[in-house]
């Protein structure tokens, strides 16, 4: 007689004994590569995971020996199964040499669970879609063990499954979503925090956001390791304003279309640019910022360079997702620099003087995301007229908070708030 014991103690979502069941459907697809995009092989893989599902899909990659390949995209549709055979599908994925991607898929709403997550993060970037479900539970064995026999199990495949995931890049967090699961339920767990576990990366390997300082300038550099490439950003601050170079990796054909910086979930096209580099395997891009764009990357929760092709239709480049301080304190401080350090605008003649408006306030259109505090109204307008970006100002009386704006805000009736325009 033998029964199904769980372990409770341990943490993994799948059986481990032997499975009567039909194995894994796994069919592919090969799309040829074209000027601006490499050959892809898609692995789908469907059903239950049983012992010699490995093997198989290794015969299946075998079949596309010789062809050009440098991205292998892998779709899951899996209820689990097999604990063991879900790794060694995941460590089949992560020994290919191309780069290798995973996706919840293959039906209306898809499923990874219990030893499908296992092969699910075998490969380098893994994504998941609204409507697919990532679940984890208890792990369970059908054979009859004692509970000394049980503990050692558990703990040697503790060893064994807590290596693998660190190997992927998965935090050891992930074993409090499973271990939380009771009797033989299942954990969905959300989306987000996959993200923050390092479960799902949505196409990025590793990222980077820190300050570099050259010679005693301080700048901010965004580096990000994606699907897309190895590329980066860096900013600084000038006499001007903030400027940039950014660092792309190219796509087979590159193009030398116009160069947009992204920020504010917008791509902002940006006049002042200049190619160092085009055409030898990476893009270096050296770009001055508007006061309009600085505002928005330092409010902004990405950033990133693109470069389009003639007629803006594709692009090659990349948008980093930034959770960290450094963008508004580096782009705000370089804004506030630029502001005071300006020279003093010759006296303006009548006609070019601004007008004040009490009890009125300019919403939207800042050019500074934190504004200028502890200034007088006179020398907030006089900022104002040394940069020809600025076409009013708000100004907080009782803060001595100075906004300096640009074209296109609207006109609000505020207390304790005197605007000034041009």
């Amino acid at each position: 007689m033998s029964h199904c014991l769980a372990l409770a103690t341990f943490f993994v979502g799948a059986f481990c004994g032997p499975l009567v069941a039909s194995a894994m459907e796994i069919t592919s697809s090969y799309k040829e590569g074209t000027q601006f995009m490499p050959p892809i092989l898609t692995i789908m893989m469907s059903g239950e995971i049983v012992q010699g599902d490995a093997a198989a899909l290794e015969d299946e990659l075998r079949q596309y020996e010789g062809r050009p390949l440098t991205d292998i995209a892998f779709e899951f549709d899996s209820p689990g199964g097999s604990l063991m055979e879900g790794i060694r599908v995941g460590q089949v994925i992560a020994a290919r040499t191309e780069d290798t991607t995973s996706r919840i898929a293959g039906s209306s709403s898809p499923i990874c669970a219990s030893a499908c997550v296992y092969a699910y993060i075998g490969a380098d970037f893994r994504f998941i879609e609204e409507g697919a479900g990532l679940g984890v539970h208890q792990f369970y064995t059908q054979s009859e063990l004692t509970g000394q026999d049980a503990l050692a199990m558990g703990q040697e495949l503790t060893s064994i499954i807590l290596s693998y995931l660190v190997s992927r890049g998965v935090k050891t967090d992930f074993l409090a979503n499973i271990v939380s699961a009771r009797g033989d339920s299942m954990v969905w767990v959300d989306h987000q925090r996959l993200a923050g576990l390092g479960v799902v990366s949505q196409g990025v390997r590793g990222q980077s956001v820190e300050y570099v300082n050259h010679e005693g300038d301080i700048s901010l550099r965004v580096e990000q390791d994606a699907l897309v490439g190895q590329n980066k950003i860096v900013i600084s601050c000038g006499d001007e304003g903030p400027y940039g170079i950014a660092f792309l990796q190219e796509p087979p054909t590159p193009f030398a279309g116009p160069f947009m910086v992204h920020a504010g979930n917008y791509d902002h096209t940006v006049h002042d640019f200049g190619y160092i580099e085009h055409g030898s395997g990476q893009t270096i891009v050296a770009f001055n910022i508007t006061p309009q764009v600085a505002a928005e990357i330092a409010g902004a929760s990405a950033i990133g360079g693109k470069v389009y092709n003639m007629d803006e239709s594709i692009f090659y480049g990349f948008a980093g997702e930034v959770v960290d301080p450094k963008i508004r304190d580096m782009v705000d401080g370089c804004m506030r620099r630029f502001f005071r350090s300006a020279p003093p605008p010759p006296a303006p003649a009548p006609t070019s003087r601004m007008t004040r408006e009490s009890g009125w306030d300019i919403q939207g259109a800042d050019l500074l995301a934190n504004g200028i505090r502890d200034i007088s109204l006179d020398e907030c307008e006089r900022q104002c007229l040394a940069s020809s970006d600025c076409a009013a100002v708000s100004y907080v009386v009782d803060m001595q908070w100075c906004w300096p704006k640009g074209y296109g805000g609207t006109p609000v009736q505020s207390a304790g708030v005197i605007s000034s325009a041009r």
